[in-house]
């Protein structure tokens, strides 16, 4: 059975797929995954990071290399490790596999720790900051609906996230099979090995779901 399992990014639920998703080629069961869901479920033994949280998933759908996975944004960054944990196939959508092409002020796990599970991140004049700042006329509309989602989430989860991002891990030795990218991308940077280019910026495959679509099909054809 061919499986195509998909993971949202950070702020995000499975919505953001939702452009994307109907021009995708078919597959025997299709998983959008809910992240704070899964995180709710998930306890690791010692401290939380990208390669725990992706060992609990592949333990949990029993992920092995005939399934697909298709990953935005920290949803890239967490399949590219399912990857190398089970061999299935990674397509990366403005994702990472090196974490200092995250565009952030702050990239201490201490410090955002505090900042998440004492509530400031939610906090209202954090949010009105965050979409101040923020560059993209396209997705700004967008970008402004995901930061006020955080106000409604649950302080670990915002903790888990931001230790999944910037959390120490292992260096990958597995590539991703495929990324896609937008040069106008101001939240991810440009990935230093080959990328197929977009239009847009970091939501390029919501807004853009046509390109983006035909090259992922054109990948999958040729597997």
């Amino acid at each position: 059975m061919k499986r195509l399992l998909l993971l949202h990014g950070y702020t995000e639920d499975r919505t953001i797929f939702d452009t994307l998703r109907p021009l995708l080629p078919s597959f025997d069961e299709v998983l959008s995954l809910e992240l704070e869901e899964e995180f709710a479920g998930w306890h690791p033994a010692g401290r939380p990071n990208v390669l725990a949280l992706a060992q609990h998933l592949a333990d949990r759908y029993q992920i092995s290399a005939a399934d697909v996975l298709i990953g935005h944004s920290m949803g890239g960054w967490i399949a590219a490790h399912l990857k190398q944990l089970t061999g299935a196939t990674a397509i990366l959508l403005s994702s990472f596999t090196d974490q200092r092409k995250i565009v952030s002020a702050i990239r201490s796990p201490r410090l955002l720790s505090f900042y998440a599970l004492s509530g400031l991140m939610q906090a209202r004049f954090m949010r009105e900051r965050f979409k101040r700042n923020y560059r993209r006329d396209e997705s700004r509309q967008l970008y402004a609906q995901l930061v006020d989602n955080l106000a409604r989430h649950r302080r670990r989860y915002v903790h888990q996230q931001l230790q999944v991002l910037f959390a120490p891990a292992p260096p990958l030795t597995v590539p991703p099979d495929l990324r896609l990218h937008a040069r106008r991308d101001n939240v991810i940077r440009l990935p230093d090995e080959p990328f197929v280019e977009l239009p847009g910026d970091h939501f390029a495959h919501y807004f853009y779901p046509q390109p983006a679509a035909e090259a992922i099909r054109e990948f999958l054809s040729k597997k």
